[in-house]
This record gives structure tokens, C-alpha cells and sequence, in this order.
């Protein structure tokens, strides 16, 4: 239900489109089962019993050699450390992962070490920013010949008219019309960084008590996170909306994206927000500040809660500069940041591999 799995759901149809045919397997359920269903893949469930279970490698070379695909590709640590190795024993002829974040993790020696020594039996490592292709270079060893820059997309068409959306959807929450609303989306976990959010929002409130909150996501900080709200009396200003898919929506409600992250790497949300002209303000983590520029966002440094509420300040109070920067982060999606545009590269890579490994399409 993470920025990984929804950009694999919505690259499906692309590929399928160039004659692909595709199939997941997966060993955590969630709540995109049956989305991936409605365009006709067929789901291949690998349990596990945890985290680093080696059964798990097990059940993915059974389903390689059951299969006989042309490619493996990867998603996510466990996918990469079990999967890579897996479909090529089993004979895969191509397997890539992609590299999503900056995780920490790779700063141990050991853990960086196994990581890039799975990446072996990989063809290519695609980074979706050349900040997280740097960070894997240094710390998990990956040789810079297998790792090339593929960033992530946005299908621009679904955040055109977002506004009649999120009037609605104002109306449905009980937000006023003439509220200021700042939201931020994502899983509820500590490396979301939503902690800050409501911290900086309990400071917004002193200056804006017009302004709302929307917390959209779930995760293991659920509880958590609504005490601190508590805490903090913002119960009647902050909405908490759970899983959402109405993304669309969401963004249409609101008046400034927050991405109050400690980690990231090409964040899904944020080239949403930008696709749907809702300015944003967001952390220097991972290719954050190289997608943003000067132009169209407001970055800010991690854990800084001063600064995240400066930078809210500043757009809440500049209906202006609200507008310039959604108009230009809009026409930055368009041009370099479409779902299109990330499926032509992908669906290159496939056949650029697969024919020097002699597969015929």
C-alpha cells in the first residue's frame, strides 16, 4: 500500500499496453489485492513467517521455475534479497530490481555488503532518482555499470480537474470551504515523519485558526499519532481519513502538500501533488530538493520543526506564490514526470535485456 506497490499498479496498464504479460507475487497482503485483479494479473501469494524467512526464497524459485518468465523484476528489500537470486537459479533469463529509497539499513557494513551481493545476480538496478543511485554506490557496493536512473511517474491525466473533487470532499469531511488546509499522505510509520506535522500544525494553529489538517495513511503509528494530536488539542483540527485511494481528491481538498519525511526517494505523493498544481513543502531527503529546484516547492531540512512551520507560514499566508509554485510543479510533471514517459524507458529496458540474453519476443 506504499508508494512502491501503487507506482507497479498503475505502470501495469502501460505495459500491458505494449504486450506485456504480467503476473505479481507478493507476501504481505493489503488493500490493492483486488485492484491488481481488475486488470486481469494473476496474484501469486508467498507467505512468510518473518521478516528474513528463507522459505520465502524457496517459494520464489518454485514460482520462477513454475512460470518461466522472461523477466523478474523486484520491488522492495525482501523481493530484492530473496528474489534476485531466486529467478536466477531458477533460470530466468533478465532480472532487475529497483531501488526506491535511501534506506539506512545500508549504512551497516554487513547488511550493505549482503544487499550488493544479491545485486549480483541482477542485469540492472534502476534508482528512481540519481541521488538514491549515488547513496546505493556507496554504501551496498553495486557496480556503477548495472545501475541506471529511471525515476518514477505520475499518470497526469488523473489530476487535471481536481478541484471540483476536492470541494466535494471538503463537504463530505465537514471542512469549511474558506479553511486552509494542509495535508500530508503516507504510511503511518516514524520514517513518514508525521510526528512533525502535527507538531508544526499546533504551531500554524496560533497564526491560522481557520487552517485544517489531513492525515491520510495507515500504519502501525495509528494510535499514537491520534494522542499526540490529543496532546497537542488539535482533536478538532486534525482529520485522521485512514487508507484512502481517492487520491485524486484528497489533493483537491487541500491547500498546501506537506512531506514531512525522514527518508525518502522519489516520493509517489509529492510528483502527485505537484501533477495536481497543489504546492508543497517538503524535506531534503532523498532526490526531494533535485525534483523541486528553486521553482516549485518549498524544501526544508529533516526533523526541523521551526522550519517546516516557517515554510508553511509563508505559503498559508501568499495565496500567490501558492498558485506560481502549483502552476510550475504542474508543467514539471508534464514534461519529465509522466507515467508514459517511465513505462517507455521500462518497456526499453526489457527488450534491450532480454534480446542480449537471446529471448525472443
Amino acid at each position: 500500500r506504499g508508494g512502491a506497490e501503487l507506482l507497479l499498479l498503475r505502470l501495469i496498464p502501460y505495459l500491458q499496453a505494449r504486450g506485456f504479460e504480467l503476473s505479481v507475487g507478493f507476501s504481505t497482503p493489503g488493500p490493492l489485492e483486488d485492484d491488481f485483479r481488475a486488470l486481469g494479473v494473476p496474484l501469486y501469494p508467498l507467505p512468510r513467517r518473518f521478516r528474513l524467512d528463507p522459505l520465502l526464497a524457496w517459494r520464489m524459485f518454485r514460482l520462477a521455475r513454475r512460470l518461466r518468465p522472461d523477466v523478474v523484476h523486484t520491488h522492495l528489500f525482501k523481493s530484492d534479497f530473496f528474489g534476485r537470486p531466486a529467478a536466477r537459479l531458477a533460470g530466468v533469463p533478465v532480472v532487475v530490481s529497483t531501488l526506491h529509497s535511501a534506506d539506512p539499513w545500508a549504512r551497516n557494513p554487513l547488511f550493505g555488503w549482503l544487499y550488493g551481493f544479491t545485486a549480483r545476480f541482477a542485469d540492472r538496478l534502476i534508482a528512481v532518482s540519481d541521488t538514491v543511485r549515488a547513496y546505493h554506490l556507496r554504501y551496498t557496493a553495486a557496480r556503477p555499470s548495472r545501475v541506471l536512473t529511471i525515476e518514477n511517474g505520475v499518470d497526469v491525466a488523473r489530476f487535471e480537474n481536481v478541484a471540483a473533487e476536492g470541494r466535494a470532499l471538503r463537504r463530505t469531511l465537514g471542512i469549511p470551504p474558506d479553511a486552509l488546509v494542509l495535508g500530508t499522505i503516507g504510511r503511518l510509520v516514524p520514517d513518514k515523519g508525521q510526528a512533525y506535522f502535527l507538531q508544526a500544525a499546533a504551531r500554524l494553529r496560533n497564526r491560522f485558526p481557520q487552517a485544517r489538517f489531513l492525515i491520510v495513511g495507515d500504519g502501525p503509528d495509528d494510535v499514537a499519532l491520534r494522542a499526540l494530536a490529543e496532546r497537542l488539542n488539535l482533536a478538532d483540527a486534525v482529520t485522521f481519513t485512514g487508507f484512502r485511494q481517492d487520491i485524486p481528491a484528497l489533493l483537491g481538498a487541500m491547500d498546501v502538500l506537506v512531506m514531512p519525511s525522514l527518508r525518502e526517494g522519489l516520493p509517489l505523493t509529492l510528483l502527485e501533488a505537484l501533477a495536481a498544481g497543489v504546492p508543497v513543502v517538503a524535506t531534503d531527503t532523498g532526490g526531494v530538493r533535485a525534483l523541486l529546484g528553486e521553482e516549485a516547492g518549498l524544501v526544508v531540512p529533516p526533523a526541523d520543526v521551526a522550519a517546516l512551520v516557517a515554510a508553511c507560514e509563508r505559503l498559508l499566508s501568499d495565496e500567490a506564490l501558492r498558485e506560481r509554485l502549483g502552476a510550475r510543479g504542474r508543467s514539471l510533471v508534464q514534461t519529465r514526470y509522466s507515467l508514459r514517459r517511465t513505462a517507455d524507458r521500462l518497456a526499453a529496458l526489457y527488450l534491450e535485456l532480454a534480446e542480449g540474453r537471446g529471448v525472443k519476443w
